[in-house]
């Protein structure tokens, strides 16, 4: 009964190792390399593989991608400064032959050749420029990789600086020029301010100066325009008078030339002494009143004929 037993489950775990000998499962993302003998003959991709049992092998190969980290390290730039870079890559198998027998520790290889790329790149460039040029880096070291793992069965799908630090010294030099720059800044500004504000002081000095000046002359035309106004009534005043005095006189002397006109012309006196007095009073005072048109004359009238009035009176009594 035992040995029946045994003898069962030794046939049952024959015939598993027959099964598992002969299928094999490859998984999705991994591709399958069957050797025969220890000598390649063929890829299988994922799902059940048949082999020959005792005979082939078969080894996984992943196809998935993979990222790996490298330890961060310095460098020297060109303007002598250490940085420590800090950077990555991510590939992923193409190619499970090339990958598997054509080099022994491909992951290591990739990180030489980033350490290379990275050392040679960044001791060409001043600090200033890896900080700012940091993609070109980063393409410069996926051409170096392409070219060196195509061969290898592997495609670099990125490679990238992630991390660019600087030495503690830098770190603290750089603040202080960062401080400098701020304080040079605003001291530039302030005295910007303060030149504007100077300038823009003068401009108002200048433009009140200019409005003053304005003001003044506006009044001293005003006040020249003034006197002026005056002295053409004043001496449009005295024309006046002048004008109507010279009208006085001349209806004046109409009147004199009238009477005397009149008192030779009467026949009913005669010539006597008085007559001729009066008409000779008469024809002194048109003489007097032709020359007292001049504005530079002074008369000095006889008391009996001071005044018009005084004139007229005489004339009248002529006439009576």
């Amino acid at each position: 009964m035992i040995s029946g037993i045994i003898e069962t489950v030794i046939g049952i775990a024959l015939v598993v190792g027959v099964v598992r000998g002969i299928f094999r499962v490859v998984p999705q993302g991994s591709l399958g390399l069957i050797q025969r003998l220890g000598k390649f003959r063929r890829e299988a991709p994922p799902g059940l593989i048949m082999k020959v049992p005792l005979i082939d092998s078969v080894q996984l190969v992943s196809t998935k991608s993979v990222t790996i980290n490298l330890d961060p390290e310095p460098v020297i730039t060109a303007d002598n400064v250490s940085p420590v870079i800090d950077a990555y890559f991510i590939y992923q198998v193409v190619d499970a032959k090339n990958f598997t027998y054509e080099i022994t520790n491909p992951e290591l290889a990739i990180k030489n050749i980033v350490s290379a790329t990275l050392r040679s790149e960044v001791g060409q460039r001043k600090l200033a420029d890896v900080m700012i040029h940091r993609e070109q880096i980063n393409a410069k070291l996926r051409i170096d990789l392409d070219e060196s793992t195509g061969s290898w069965g592997i495609r670099v799908v990125q490679a990238s600086i992630r991390q660019v630090d600087l030495p503690k010294e830098m770190q603290q030099a750089m603040e202080a020029q960062k401080k400098a720059d701020a304080n040079k800044l605003a001291s530039i500004e302030q005295a910007q301010g303060a030149k504007e504000s100077a300038i823009l002081e003068a401009e108002g000095a200048k433009q009140a100066a200019i409005a003053q000046a304005q003001g003044e002359q506006q009044a001293i035309v005003l006040r020249a325009e003034a006197a002026r106004q005056a002295r053409i009534m004043q001496a449009e005043g005295e024309a006046t008078a002048i004008q109507r005095m010279a009208e006085a006189q001349a209806q004046a002397v109409r009147m004199v030339n009238q009477a005397v006109l009149d008192l030779a012309q009467d026949p009913a006196t005669g010539w006597s002494e008085e007559k001729i007095r009066t008409v000779l009073q008469l024809k002194s005072l048109e003489t007097l009143s032709a020359i007292g048109q001049s504005p530079s004359t002074k008369i000095l009238l006889p008391a009996e004929l001071q005044s018009l009035a005084g004139v007229m009176t005489a004339i009248q009594g002529l006439k009576d």
